[in-house]
């Protein structure tokens, strides 16, 4: 099949159609006009006649076709017998920017999930983006009313030509960003949104802005008693602010968590690489919520690191950051959320904002010296061999990094913070470091000191929005809670931990200096 649909695109390469648009445009044509006209019709076997009939039934719905009588037959012929999902997942599965394709082992997992419910009504939002696994899912559930949706034109014909011999099939043309399926509820809905897309005509009256909150909201008001939303979201929808603590209230209130699952890294590459999490909703009470992590194990879906909690333990979290949960630190962090230590969100005692955004073509020799990730080594900052940029200084001003300033990566594979100590030079932070400038209650070393220690890093990865490339939001490093503990003892533990540092330092350097001999003498004995 694979052969047959490179050769098939060949022909279409050759007429200068090319862009996954004008692709799909094309085999909807040829789809259409046989369902229109079947196999044994003899219009098929003229050029001109075929070729009248796809500018009457088609182009209306899919514009002019862009070649002559001669191009069309060819382009039918190559594409007549080539399946219409299987075309669609060939020329989007190496698509960056647009349709996420869900793997075929996430569709079987959820195929399975839907025979345990066994539901009467099922809706499948944006089902153009489980086209791997759609159909299977679809066969299995002879008996239940199955809605489809999409807010893609060519997609929705997409999916009624797919779908056109199944009878307890409906798809249905609405955006789930706006309010959509009045007065229609389901048994179990499965949906896969947008991640943190923003636009003028998403629904206004949401909780949050962003596509992946509505679709959630949207989508628990289309629930049955006793009815399911298996939803994909987003790392942040666990912990973030901006509306977020909203939901997270509005469904806890309203609804109860039966589950959630971290799915594995490089679940929809290479559309996007971010840390996404299967939440399962229900509109019916819970005594314990299922939490864990995904792996992939010979091709299938298995949760390892599995946990349970109580529903009462689980409401008592502040919010649904599952990282705590499965971390080595969760005692040490249990401890610390329990103590009696005063604590406070980093915003309320520190501004934060994110270093400036520099082209590797802009770092030229200049007046402005610019800190990166590769010059914080230990905990400390390096200040030589800096790359540097030209710029007049009120335009970095913002950026400008102040003695006591705390810098943090939020890029790389690697957590490091340090302190910025004065220089007499101007110098401001990268795009991957997160600035944190203590205001009167807490100093930049007390607050530096507790990034780098395990409770600190447990929760700094807590806030982890990507999978392997580290990617954190400094809106989240906002929220971060820190002990508040009186000036003078901040300057105690700053203390002896610098002279603790300096012993370190000194006995590593004269072990290595020791080390470095030994093996020499060592090395002369071979001369």
């Amino acid at each position: 099949m694979i052969k047959n649909i490179d050769l098939a695109l060949n022909v279409l390469y050759q007429r200068q159609i090319s862009t996954r648009e004008q692709l799909l445009n094309e085999m909807l044509r040829v789809k259409i006009i046989q369902n229109k006209i079947k196999e044994n019709s003899n219009i098929i076997k003229d050029k001109e006649n075929l070729f009248q009939f796809m500018k009457k039934t088609t182009e209306d719905e899919l514009g002019f076709f862009p070649a002559d009588r001669d191009d069309f037959f060819d382009i039918f012929k190559a594409l007549r017998n080539i399946d219409l999902i299987d075309f669609t997942l060939g020329i989007y599965k190496n698509d960056r920017a647009g349709i996420i394709n869900s793997p075929a082992y996430l569709s079987k997992y959820i195929s399975e999930k839907i025979q345990l419910f066994k539901p009467q009504k099922i809706l499948i939002t944006e089902a153009e983006k489980h086209l791997s696994g759609l159909k299977e899912i679809i066969k299995q559930l002879p008996n239940s009313e199955i809605t489809l949706t999409t807010q893609l034109k060519p997609m929705s014909m997409l999916l009624k030509l797919a779908f056109n011999e199944y009878k307890n099939v409906n798809v249905r043309f609405e955006s789930i960003y706006t309010e959509c399926l009045k007065d229609e509820e389901f048994d179990y809905i499965y949906s896969l949104p947008n991640f943190g897309y923003r636009h003028d005509e998403l629904g206004s009256n949401f909780f949050t802005r962003d596509s992946d909150g509505i679709a959630i909201e949207n989508m628990l008001s289309h629930l049955k008693k006793q009815g399911t939303l298996e939803v994909i979201v987003p790392a942040k929808i666990t912990f973030a602010a901006m509306g977020y603590e909203k939901l997270r209230s509005y469904i806890t209130d309203n609804f109860s968590v039966k589950s959630i699952y971290i799915l594995p890294e490089g679940t929809f590459r290479p559309s996007t690489s971010i840390k996404t999490y299967l939440f399962s909703i229900t509109n019916s009470s819970q005594s314990n919520i299922d939490f864990g992590v995904f792996e992939l194990i010979k091709g299938i879906l298995t949760a390892v690191d599995k946990k349970e909690l109580t529903a009462k333990e689980f409401l008592n979290h502040q919010d649904w950051r599952i990282e705590l949960l499965l971390s080595e630190e969760n005692e040490c962090i249990q401890k610390f959320k329990n103590s009696n230590l005063e604590k406070v969100k980093l915003k309320n005692v520190a501004e934060i904002f994110r270093g400036k955004s520099i082209l590797k073509n802009d770092t030229i020799p200049g007046n402005i010296y610019v800190l990166n990730i590769s010059n914080i080594k230990h905990g400390e900052i390096s200040y030589l061999d800096m790359e540097t940029i030209e710029e007049e200084e009120y335009k970095i001003k913002r950026y400008e990094l102040l003695n006591g300033d705390v810098v943090l990566s939020c890029r790389g594979t690697a957590i490091k913070s340090a302190v910025f100590k004065s220089q007499n030079k101007t110098m401001i932070a990268s795009a991957n470091l997160i600035v944190i400038r203590p205001k009167d209650k807490l100093l930049g070393e007390y607050i530096q000191l507790f990034l780098e220690s395990p409770i600190g890093i447990a929760i700094i990865k807590s806030f982890q929005r990507g999978t392997v490339v580290m990617n954190i939001n400094h809106s989240d490093i906002m929220e971060m809670e820190i002990p508040v503990i009186p000036i003078s003892k901040q300057k105690e533990i700053i203390n002896k931990y610098n002279n603790e540092f300096i012993i370190y330092k000194n006995t590593t350097r004269e072990a290595e200096k020791k080390w470095a001999t030994v093996k020499n003498s060592l090395y002369d004995k071979f001369i």
